[in-house]
């Protein structure tokens, strides 16, 4: 932990005016206060027996450490007395180290209490100290997944806890679909206790449930996956989407049986493997797409009955072919019409020549479609620090930064929503020549979209938007667009010449 400084000042002056008291105004000395202090932000402490931690004071002026709930601990010394100020402000003098330490909390709820540190009655910090209850929840890990046999059955799983509990069957199972034939004969409890469930027979194809279980204060603590057994028939998407000229795609099927393929006739595509068993992609290969127009075609998977009277399962799966797009190159001047950025200067457009931008320059469009982009930058001087912000909803943005002084192409991600970034690694190139940045969004199954990286036109990296970070990402959401020239730490100049940027436009997939 840091050493943290809090210098208060006080200032009081009283005014008499001559008009009423006949003498002349008179200000008060300035009271000064060197207030240093050790402790961290915030403690998270054990409901029983918890740990004590120290703060360590010492200011100019007395002090004190006071607790908002001092029936909950004790605080070793409360008050201090000042130091010399020439010590306080050279770091040295006496530091005064107090322990704190809590009390048991038996409650069943958690309790948060503040300690503050004061000097002159101005407040140096407040910590944050979040204690546990001693309420607890908790469920088998060898209970959190049941798989039901197809025939009607019971089953149960237990709830170990201390407090009021309910339970309940998820109105939909992690693929949206409706839930009813999973039922509670008992939805609360208090303590231990037993959660009994019925399901009913299932003819047809496997099927899911969720069980949630709540605290006393219905907060979700516990979700049980819930399985029952049948025909099962499982596929990764609904619509495939090929570029004019893709080779070939695959679909992941899982399923328990046979299972065949069949197409419509379209002679434009061909199903590599019709029949097969268990799980195996399915792969289907295409000719190239020479016209103007989408291609569309539909197939459907379905299982086969191994004995008479079986459930068969069908999926039906779209598939899409775009065509050829035609690639249109804007001279940098085209983008004067974006809106000015917020930083401090302003690009200057030369013909011939291109739009230059000065460190601490940028410029912003907030409507741009899905599609491939390709910048060229040339003329890139040391300091200058390249940007491209690409930001969508969520606080989803990615950057692509050529690093002038550093020599290479940096690409991070940033999302509110949480979850594992993409990875790609810097990608070096030679700064002293034109540098060319492009940025190919492409469908990814039926929402997603691949982004890949190329630089001078040799891919650089590549992710999914399916990846949970960057989720929000779909196919066709508007693309809200920086550019612009930043520095370098440590540096005071740099510049760098957009000299024109291409655009092709994204297939419409009639959505």
């Amino acid at each position: 932990m840091k050493v943290m400084k809090k210098i208060i000042h006080i200032m009081t002056a009283a005014f008499l005016f001559a008009g009423l008291a006949g003498c002349t105004p008179k200000e008060e000395a300035l009271v000064v206060a060197d207030l240093r202090y050790r402790v961290a932000d915030s403690y998270e402490l054990d409901a029983i027996s918890p740990k004590p931690f120290t703060i360590d004071v010492k200011s100019s002026q007395p002090w004190s450490v006071l607790s908002e709930h001092p029936e909950w601990c004790m605080i070793e010394q409360e008050e201090g007395e000042a130091v010399e100020e020439a010590l306080v402000h050279k770091g040295e003098g006496e530091t005064t180290t107090l322990t704190v330490q809590y009390y048991d909390n038996n409650q069943l709820d958690d309790r948060i209490d503040y300690i503050s540190i004061t000097s002159l009655n101005n407040r140096g910090k407040r910590v944050k100290v979040f204690q546990k209850g001693i309420a607890y929840l908790n469920i088998p890990e060898e209970e959190m997944e049941f798989m039901l046999p197809k025939a009607e059955n019971e089953s149960e799983f237990h709830v170990y806890s201390n407090q009021h509990w309910s339970a309940k069957v998820l109105p939909k199972d992690d693929f949206g679909n409706p839930v009813s034939w999973l039922t509670i004969s008992e939805q609360t409890g208090e303590n231990d206790g037993v959660v009994k469930l019925h399901a009913i027979n299932n003819p047809k194809e496997k099927r899911y449930a969720l069980v949630a279980v709540y605290d006393r204060h219905g907060e979700e603590r516990a979700i049980i996956k819930y399985t029952q057994d049948g025909v099962q028939l499982d596929i990764d998407t609904e619509e495939i989407r090929a570029g004019f000229d893709q080779a070939s795609t695959s679909i992941d099927v899982v399923s328990n049986t046979r299972w065949v393929v069949e197409g419509d006739g379209a002679d434009w595509y061909t199903i590599v493997n019709p029949d097969n068993t268990g799980e195996v992609p399915l792969v289907i290969n295409f000719t190239v797409n020479s016209g103007e127009v989408l291609r569309k075609s539909t197939i459907l998977i379905k299982t086969i009955p191994s004995e008479e009277g079986e459930y068969v399962a069908e999926k039906e799966i779209a598939i899409k072919q775009g065509y050829k797009t035609e690639t249109v190159r804007k001279d940098a001047g085209d983008l004067l019409e974006w809106g000015d950025g917020d930083w401090t200067n302003q690009p200057v457009y030369t013909a011939g020549e291109g739009l230059y931008f000065k460190a601490k320059c940028r410029i912003h469009n907030s409507s741009m479609p899905f599609g491939t982009y390709t910048f060229r930058w040339k003329d890139m001087k040391d300091g200058g620090r390249v940007r491209h912000w690409f930001c969508f909803d969520d606080g989803v943005e990615l950057k692509v930064d050529p690093r002038i002084v550093k020599g290479y192409v940096s690409f991070d991600f940033n999302a509110d929503s949480g979850g594992k970034k993409p990875s790609v690694s810097a990608f070096t190139a030679d700064m002293t020549k034109p540098v060319e940045v492009t940025y190919k969004f492409e469908p990814s199954g039926s929402k997603y979209c691949r982004v890949t990286y190329l630089i001078n036109g040799a891919e650089a990296g590549y992710f999914d938007s399916s990846a949970s970070l960057m989720s929000t990402i779909t196919w066709g959401t508007k693309i809200n667009m920086y550019l612009g020239v930043d520095l370098e730490s440590n540096y005071t100049d740099g510049s760098a010449v957009l000299e024109w940027y291409e655009f092709t436009p994204a297939v419409l997939w009639d959505e």
